[in-house]
Parts: structure tokens; sequence; C-alpha cells
């Protein structure tokens, strides 16, 4: 007969959302500590006074310290620099090829992966470096 004039207060429970922001909080946190290179090699290239930005459509090599070459953040031989190169000259015939090189490497690595690039027909050469400031 009579209905009940009091209505039931709807509330939200905090805890769960406060656990969750605090869980993305720690998580991004951490993420960001990381150090990281974008091709994951941790290289230190030299820097310049001179320095232009390169097309990311150009073929790039990478050498560490230690005259590891890399391409595309695979560890590769020296012996496959010049294939990878003739396969990217034949798709592209005005391409670079640039050559991201620690500086503490050895300059016999630059001159061999220059090399095999050259023998596979590309002559446009660069070498990358960072900006002076």
């Amino acid at each position: 007969m009579f209905k009940s004039t009091l209505k039931k207060k709807s509330s939200i429970n905090i805890i769960p959302m406060i656990d969750v922001i605090f869980f993305l909080l720690v998580f991004f946190m951490l993420f960001t500590t990381f150090k990281t290179s974008p091709t994951g090699i941790d290289l230190e290239l030299p820097t310049a006074v001179t320095v232009s930005e390169q097309d990311s459509s150009h073929i790039t090599f990478d050498i560490d310290s230690s005259g590891n070459i890399y391409h595309k953040g695979n560890r590769i031989a020296v012996e496959a620099v010049e294939t990878i190169a003739a396969e990217a000259f034949h798709n592209n015939n005005n391409i670079v090829a640039i050559i991201n090189a620690d500086r503490e490497v050895r300059y016999r690595y630059i001159i061999s992966v220059m090399d095999n690039i050259r023998q596979a027909g590309i002559y446009k050469l660069a070498l990358a470096a960072d900006k002076k400031e």
C-alpha cells in the first residue's frame, strides 16, 4: 500500500580504481627508465657541427664498438652487406647508404662495410653523426 519515499543511494567503490591507477603509475615509471635506441643497438655516434637530416627511406648499416654489423636490428656478416646493398640498389638506383658507426669503432670495420656497399653499385654514402651543440 505505502511506498517508501527513501531512495537507496548508490555509491562507487573507489578502492579498486586506486589500485589500477597505482599499477599504471608504477608501470609507466619503470617503462620510461629503460634505455633503448630505435634499432635496439647502443651506439654513441660522433658529433659534428655540419650534420644534416637524411631521409629514412635510405638503407642503413650499424656498426657497434666491437665491430659487429647490423641491418634493421639484425646482426649480419660483413659478406651479407654486399647482398643487402645490391638488392636495395636494384629496387632504387638513387639510394643512399648510411653508416651508423660507434665513435669507438675501428676504422677498418667502416672501410670494409663501405667497400661492400660500393661493390654492390651504391656510391652515395653517408656517415651518421649527432649534431654538436
